[in-house]
């Protein structure tokens, strides 16, 4: 009778519904998602697609019924060589999927046939300084905006300089940003930046952050309540902007791992991203990235 009533648990839990993706509650207001696990419930299509070193043979890689990215398609595609991301695909349905057609710059998901992971075993993708993506058809992601909302799940170990998670460019002038997330090691802390202007030396929000330790950052810029919110795993810093207006109307060059003019390279490793042109609710998106920690 034990081994009968042990064989119905399993059985239970094998039919258990997957979890509810954790963007659901911002369905139709995000600009672009990116994730590791299903973010959206009608995300349908891959959450990545890889390059194998061995050959360059690419392939889409999904996700489980869960909501996991498909580790065991992803080692079976990689077989004992590593597998790079070439595409990291939008989830929020606006198609801006993340991408870098560089194979030296495109991050990795496998390492010789052993998946990069977080401390929970989950996958990451890595970077090692040299890989980042741009995102296609965002240039307009703080032109005129009224407000700005960034968040990542991920880890910085630089140790020099300063390290970017994400960067949007000021119009033509790629040395400065007008919003981004980077990570400063001389200060021991992470800031947010951002501005509606074109004007350099951007309004900065600071927070203390241990090098190496995965975190939830998000970046919400209120340009007109002139308020720019900077929090690290559900602690914010408030500071002004010093304008009241919306974002200047210029295109900007957007990126992710590195700043906008390729400096700022990111040494570390990510889960998610998600990117907003409204003032998201900080509690809320900071449970959801939760929800993506590997």
């Amino acid at each position: 009778m034990a081994a009968f009533g042990f064989s119905l648990s399993l059985a239970h839990r094998g039919a258990r519904p997957a979890a509810r993706p954790v963007l659901d509650a911002f369905a139709g207001t995000l600009y672009a998602a990116y994730g590791l696990t299903r973010l959206l419930t009608a995300q349908t299509g891959p959450g990545v697609r890889v390059r194998r070193s061995s050959d360059g043979a690419e392939a889409d890689i999904g996700f489980t019924p869960l909501g996991a990215l498909d580790s065991a398609a992803l080692l079976a595609f990689a077989g004992t060589a590593s597998a790079y991301a070439v595409i990291w695909y939008d989830q929020s349905g606006n198609g801006r999927h993340a991408t870098q057609s560089v194979t030296a710059a495109q991050p990795r998901l496998v390492n010789a046939g052993a998946l990069d992971t977080g401390p929970n075993g989950r996958p990451v993708l890595a970077f090692s300084g040299s890989q980042n993506f741009g995102i296609a058809g965002a240039a307009d992601f703080a032109r005129k905006a009224d407000n700005v909302t960034i968040g990542v799940a991920g880890l910085s170990s630089a140790t020099a300089g300063s390290a970017a998670f994400f960067s949007a460019s000021k119009g033509a002038n790629l040395s400065w940003y007008r919003a981004g997330i980077l990570h400063t090691p001389t200060l021991a802390a992470a800031r947010f930046a951002a501005s509606a202007n074109d004007l350099d030396n951007p309004p900065l929000a600071s927070r203390g952050y241990v090098m190496g330790s995965w975190a939830r950052f998000i970046g919400r810029a209120r340009f007109l309540e002139d308020g720019l919110d900077f929090a690290i795993d559900g602690a914010t810093t408030m500071v002004a902007l010093g304008t009241s207006t919306a974002s200047v109307d210029s295109d900007s060059t957007v990126r992710i791992g590195v700043s906008p003019n390729g400096g700022a390279p990111l040494y570390g490793q990510m889960s998610a991203l998600v990117l907003a042109r409204a003032p998201l609710a900080i509690a809320a998106l900071d449970a959801a990235l939760q929800g993506t920690l590997p």
